[in-house]
């Protein structure tokens, strides 16, 4: 039946994340070993240490010229020497060059230093997934059986013969418009249609109350975010061929409701008794997605624009690897009520997001291809998010605050979440038996093939 999961366990170390940069400082071979095993070029660390001694340096004697203009202020003050005012202003216009100078210095070196990817969890492979638990009750066609029995020997199966693809059923069950929807947006632009329509606004519905019944709180942000809120929440560079930029405007569309719930506490400061802050966030969310092709863009599983149900927490680094779990848990029990099986995989380093310490893929069998594919993502962030965007929360007992840790986490990308649904629901005589879950937010018990007429 499987491998059940348990839970996802997490070893940092001292560092949390790569903005941590005076412990950096002291032991960079922790950022180089990250940039080796995420199969990045290093050169843009390199360029960062360097500026970032040049930096210090520069610092340091502006600081020093200070103290000596102050120290010269005090001498003014008592006597009006030629010699103490002709020193104060070589100081002075010495301090002005270093300003400046410095102002040039350190605008390259944040801007080396937003590039940078998080450091990565001690537990993260580096050459492929490690699948920390899966359902093992996948329906396989007949055709398929003897594949299926030998990759996955130890699981149970039950074959049947009609086995359609989500792109086959939601033309044949008149689902969506594809036709008129790229003709008047482009491809991968669509009308959803009938059932469908009230599926996804049920599934939405749900989500979103499932999380409020375990007191996640309700935000429904912006679609819209200026291009700050973007290099904060994530290295723009890994969203350059993915985000839709408004012309003429400093104004992105979001790509989940991740990136506004993290700019949403922009520079707030919490006690450590208002921690963990656990949000629950619906919102259409826009993505290019450039370079993707082959079955998976055809249908509803990647698609231009999608709704989402998107957890997000803040807390701090002890309460993280439970925080996760929870979520991990969520997406996987909402999953399992849609009649889904499940596979959840820890990702190797090379295909994480590069704000990620450590990422885990919840997956769905889709019958059709004898596979499980991605239905959500979720990852721990260490401080690395919060530092960027400068949120914070005060120890108990100390007198520094110190950065909170964020994770973020699908519940359910809900048109790919109900595109294998509509594979793992359909029946051999063709009928769509709706989820439990979903009857009672939507009405519909079952799908049935449409005739001509209809």
């Amino acid at each position: 039946m499987g491998v059940k999961f348990d839970r996802l366990k997490l070893d940092l170390g001292e560092i949390s994340s790569s903005m941590e940069i005076p412990k950096i400082r002291k032991n960079p071979a922790i950022l180089t070993e990250a940039f080796a095993k995420r199969k990045l070029d290093p050169g843009n660390f390199n360029s960062f240490l360097k500026v970032d001694l040049e930096w210090r340096e520069v610092k340091s004697q502006i600081d020093s010229f200070r103290q000596r203009k102050n120290k010269l202020s005090l001498e003014m003050n008592k006597k009006r020497e030629e010699g103490v005012i002709q020193e104060a202003r070589e100081v002075n216009k010495r301090l002005e060059d270093l300003e400046y100078e410095f102002e040039k210095i350190e605008r390259n070196r944040n801007k080396l230093m937003l590039s940078l990817p998080n450091i990565l969890d001690k537990s993260v492979p580096v050459d492929t997934a490690i699948i920390l638990g899966y359902d093992g009750i996948p329906r396989v066609a007949a055709g398929k059986v003897a594949e299926f029995e030998r990759l996955n020997p130890d699981l149970k199966f039950a074959p049947f013969n009609n086995v359609k693809s989500q792109y086959d059923i939601i033309k044949e069950y008149d689902l969506t418009d594809e036709e008129v929807g790229s003709k008047l947006s482009g491809a991968r632009f669509y009308y959803k249609k009938n059932e469908l329509v009230t599926l996804n606004l049920a599934l939405s519905l749900y989500g979103v109350k499932k999380l409020t019944a375990q007191g996640f709180k309700q935000m429904a942000p912006p679609y819209l975010v200026k291009s700050y809120v973007e290099e904060m929440a994530t290295t723009l560079d890994a969203f350059e061929e993915t985000l839709y930029k408004i012309e003429g405007e400093d104004l992105y569309m979001i790509p989940s409701a991740e990136h506004p719930l993290a700019a949403y506490n922009n520079n707030k400061v919490f006690t450590e008794k208002e921690l963990p802050i656990r949000y629950v966030g619906f919102s259409t969310s826009f993505r290019k997605e450039a370079g993707a092709h082959g079955k998976e863009t055809k249908g509803i599983y990647r698609n231009h624009h999608f709704d989402k149900v998107e957890q997000y927490v803040l807390c701090t680094q002890t309460q993280a690897e439970e925080e996760i779990n929870t979520l991990i848990r969520n997406q996987a029990e909402l999953l399992r009520e849609l009649n889904i099986p499940v596979r959840i995989s820890l990702l190797p380093s090379w295909d994480m997001d590069k704000k990620a310490t450590i990422q885990v893929d919840v997956e769905g069998w889709f019958p059709s291809q004898n596979k499980y594919g991605e239905l959500g993502s979720h990852g721990y962030l260490g401080s690395w998010q919060a530092a960027r965007l400068n949120i914070k929360y005060m120890p108990k007992g100390e007198n520094e605050p110190a950065y909170v840790n964020t994770i973020y986490g699908t519940l359910a990308a809900t048109e790919r979440t109900l595109a294998c649904m509509l594979e793992n629901c359909i029946g051999e005589d063709g009928i769509i038996e709706i989820p439990k879950v979903l009857r009672d937010y939507s009405g519909i018990e079952e799908i049935k093939p449409k005739t001509k007429s209809e």
